[in-house]
């Protein structure tokens, strides 16, 4: 298996120069789920076969799910810390510590318009894949927030329609606040 790699997501998000018509194709048939024997097969149909998916690993766009995660298995600490164990003790003549408040919740400011087309972009390109490279591209031609917040129920629609409204979710609540109002 083989997964688009950050760099491989804004490299479709950004059009690159060095990410041709035949190379684009193919990052965006990388999904996660597709064998890579299938995604050869897929690349012989383009007429490039394996040296698409072996240029695509060159330029660090795609690659295997476990170069990408080495701490995937690790349990983070505060998970590994005991719950019900024996705490440990102050040191003699020492203040105990307030335990600390959990941090509040990130409010990112909304991006630039052109920052935000691009987020968008992303996102569709990441969850929709191939079937949603018209939307992409009618996302990218949006001069103004405004015709980019008129295009929201048509991405909404495709995300359900292509994926699950818990996707719906995570667009509304990860990417709808960051795009300008204006």
């Amino acid at each position: 298996m083989l997964v688009k790699t950050d760099k491989g997501r804004d490299a479709l998000a950004r059009r690159v120069p060095e990410l041709g018509p035949r190379l684009r194709s193919v990052l965006i048939m990388v999904d996660g789920q597709r064998s890579r024997a299938e995604l050869d097969q897929l690349c012989a149909g383009l007429g490039g076969g394996a040296d698409l998916l072996e240029q695509l690993l060159a330029h660090g766009w795609i690659a295997a799910p476990e170069q990408l995660a080495p701490f995937r298995d690790t349990v983070p600490l505060k998970e590994a810390q005991p719950q019900g164990g024996p705490q440990p003790v102050p040191a003699a003549g020492s203040v105990p510590v307030a335990e600390a408040a959990p941090p509040a919740p990130v409010v990112s400011p909304p991006l630039s318009f052109v920052d935000a087309r691009r987020l968008v972009v992303r996102f569709i390109n990441d969850q929709v894949g191939p079937p949603g490279e018209a939307l992409a591209i009618r996302v990218e031609a949006c001069k103004t927030a405004v015709e980019l917040r008129t295009q929201l129920p048509r991405i909404r629609d495709a995300l359900k329609n292509h994926r699950s409204a818990a996707t719906v979710q995570r667009f509304d609540a990860d990417v709808v606040p960051r795009l300008p109002t204006h």
